[in-house]
Parts: C-alpha cells; structure tokens; sequence
C-alpha cells in the first residue's frame, strides 16, 4: 500500500479531488482536518456527504464525541492504526485535509512528552497573566533552553508555557528530547507522495463565500445551537472557524447584526485561516504543486506513484 498526502488551504477544492482520485485508484480516504474529526459537526466542517462516503470508503470522520478532544498526537495514533488496516485492502490511501498539524504528527510520530502537569502548568499561566510576565518567561525559556526559546514568538502563549512546563517538570530542555528523538524515530511506514492544491487568491475567495452562504442557509446556526443547549458551548472545536462565529452571533454580539454580517465575518476569518495554511504547507519542499481543478495533473502524479 502506498500514501498520497493531498494538502492545502480550506475550500482549494482537496475533498472532491481526493473523491475523484480515489475512485479512480480504488483507494480510501483518510480525513486529516481538525474538524470533520469531531461528531456533530457536519455542516459547518462541510462534512463529506452519505453519497460522497457510499462512493469510496472514508476513515476518521465524525469519530469522537462531545465533549472529547482530540490532541495531534491521538490523531496521529489513530491514523497510523487505521492505515494498518488499510494496508491489504487497497493500493492506496488518500490523507485529505489542511490541518498541518496533524500531517506532521501523523508522517513524523510525536515527541515522548508526557501529559502537562496541570498544577506546573497553572503556575507558569499565573506569571503569564502578571504584568511583563510573557516577556519574563520568554527571557527564562531562551536562558534556558536557548534553541526552542528562538523560535518561539514571545506572543505564542500556548507554546511558551508548554516548552517551560515541559522544562520545569523533567528538568530536561525541550531541545534535547527533539533532538533525541529525531535521530531515533521510525521512518514513515509507507511509499508516501504529497500533492497540494493551489487556488487563486479571489477564486478561493469566491469559493468560501458560496461554502459560507450555504452553511448558514442549511443550518449552521441551528447546528451550533443545538450543541451549545446541551452544554457543549467551551467545547475546543466550537472555537473553529464558522462555529465560533455563529457562537458569537447566537450570543448577541452588537458586531453581527444579521446573518450578513455573520457570513462577511466567517468569509473573512476563513481568508486569514487559508494564508496561515498555505504559509504552513509551502515550507515542505516535498509538496507537488498543481491548480484546483487540474484533475489530469494529479491523477498523472498519482499514476506514476502507483507504478504506472
């Protein structure tokens, strides 16, 4: 069995090529977007529907419940597992979807860090929300462990408290146990082609205000408040594009006076979610780049993979 990563921003057009590549290929499709990950979430994810899924088999869509979440490293756990149960059903396997990273955990494996420790880590946010304390624990992280702490912003919150409460906890750099583990791990199981799609910047705009206006026209808020009425309203993944905004809107906010409003807001935080995508996936230098709707191009890619 061989892998084809078929990557790239949201709405570029990746679920129908992969659709139409894996049927071609009598291939599978594996889902590697954050949210179609998730139960529930099916309009605003724009799911794949029950005649997409009857066309070829699709794995890891709609599999954990509220009000679960799933880490990069569980992603990547359970795709590895579901591509061993692949492996001699079908000469190939599509991973379909923008979330990067995810694609990285699920090529690379993910690093031997325990779980946070929550008291070590609610300290480290308490010096956070003091006055200068994001710059003091960015000057500790870089005295301390000097390779992570330059490449971590000292606004990447989220890292900058991870790499101090990984520090404090083990007393090991995060730097040391990256390098350890990148001269052991594993090489990636399978043959493994990435294909990307790329889409003009106005065409992708017009492509997400049609996804946009059909969400809302076919129950986005329905679907949002449905889930925030059975308490699942700080659920992660209610924060994803579209969800929150449709939160935000269902609550009232002066801003989003009208569903005109809501969709100009997801249009426009879906725009920013697609450069932070593109921007990710344009540093793999192994990424084949073709235009959406280039079906000839990637089927040829694809093609040559298989062996002809």
């Amino acid at each position: 069995m061989k892998v084809v990563f078929l990557v790239g921003p949201t709405a570029s057009g990746k679920s129908d090529l992969g659709l139409n590549l894996a049927e071609q290929f009598g291939g599978a499709i594996l889902n590697a977007d954050s949210v179609q990950i998730y139960q529930r979430l099916v309009i605003g994810s724009a799911a794949p529907s029950k005649e997409d899924k009857a066309r070829v088999p699709h794995l890891l869509f709609q599999t954990v419940p509220p009000p679960e979440r799933l880490t990069a490293g569980d992603y990547s756990r359970l795709a590895r597992e579901a591509l061993a149960e692949c492996r001699e059903r079908y000469p190939v396997v599509f991973v379909v979807g923008g979330t990067g990273f995810y694609l990285l955990a699920l090529e690379n494996g993910m690093l031997p860090i325990e779980k946070a420790d929550e008291k070590i880590q609610a300290s480290i946010e308490g010096e956070l929300a003091q006055g200068g304390g994001a710059a003091r624990l960015h000057a500790e992280l870089a005295e301390k462990d000097p390779i992570v702490g330059a490449r971590i912003s000292v606004n990447d919150h989220y890292r900058l408290v991870r790499a101090l409460e990984t520090l404090r906890r083990t007393g090991r750099r995060l730097s040391e146990i990256e390098a350890e583990y990148k001269a052991s791990k594993p090489d990636f199981p399978y043959p493994l082609l990435k294909l990307g799609v790329s889409v003009d910047r106005e065409e992708l705009r017009g492509r997400i205000e049609k996804r946009t206006r059909r969400m809302v026209e076919t129950g986005l808020l329905q679907e949002t408040q449905d889930l925030i009425d059975e308490g699942f309203g700080d659920w992660d993944p209610l924060q994803s594009v579209g969800y929150k905004e449709a939160g935000q809107y269902l609550r009232g906010d002066q801003e989003l006076p009208d569903r005109k409003a809501l969709e100009a807001r997801i249009v426009q935080n879906t725009m920013r979610l697609a450069k932070r995508q593109r921007t990710w996936f344009q540093r793999d230098q192994q990424i084949h780049w073709g235009e959406t709707g280039e079906v000839s191009f990637f089927a040829s890619r694809v093609r040559d993979f298989l062996g002809g």
